[in-house]
């Protein structure tokens, strides 16, 4: 059977996003955890994959309480692209609900909010909007994240203001 033309536009293993936002595609398998509630952001779709794309998607999964953005990994940043994220409950009878409750920080200075959530939800933020971080509460079942950035085709972090 002769090679499918469109083979080189399929992703079949994500790559890992390294605290330096290096990426490393995985030699095994097995998924290594961030934490041992959370992935990490695993890439799934980029430039680096397909380099005829302007695209980043990235995906993880949450499985227990933490903070994202707290420092350790990334700390409240913006960019000069927009970015999607999504919340996805696994619940085959409900999948509106998220399983979780999510503290989701957007904005700096007087413009800064706090968004929180319990259902599977999504959320634009726009180039240069600040965001982070966010705050997982009360999970109940594993929550699928997806992060699109849908016109750039490198992740580019800029701090934001901490005040």
């Amino acid at each position: 059977m002769a090679k499918s033309k469109y083979e080189k536009y399929v992703v079949r293993k994500p790559a890992i996003i390294k605290a330096d936002y290096s990426e490393e595609v995985p030699k095994t398998e097995k998924i290594p955890l961030r934490t041992p509630v959370d992935t990490g952001p695993m890439v799934i779709f980029s430039k680096d994959f397909v380099p005829e794309a302007n695209s980043i998607v990235e995906y993880g999964i949450v499985s227990g309480d933490m903070t994202i953005g707290d420092g350790s990994f990334v700390s409240k940043h913006k960019h000069d692209y927009e970015e999607i994220f999504m919340f996805l409950g696994t619940n085959p009878k409900d999948p509106r609900d998220l399983g979780a409750e999510v503290e989701f920080w957007i904005g700096e200075g007087k413009d800064q909010e706090k968004i929180v959530f319990t259902t599977s939800s999504s959320i634009y933020i726009p180039p240069g909007v600040a965001h982070f971080p966010q705050i997982w509460r009360n999970v109940r079942r594993p929550v699928f994240t997806v992060v699109i950035m849908p016109s750039t085709g490198k992740k580019v972090l800029k701090p934001a203001s901490t005040k």
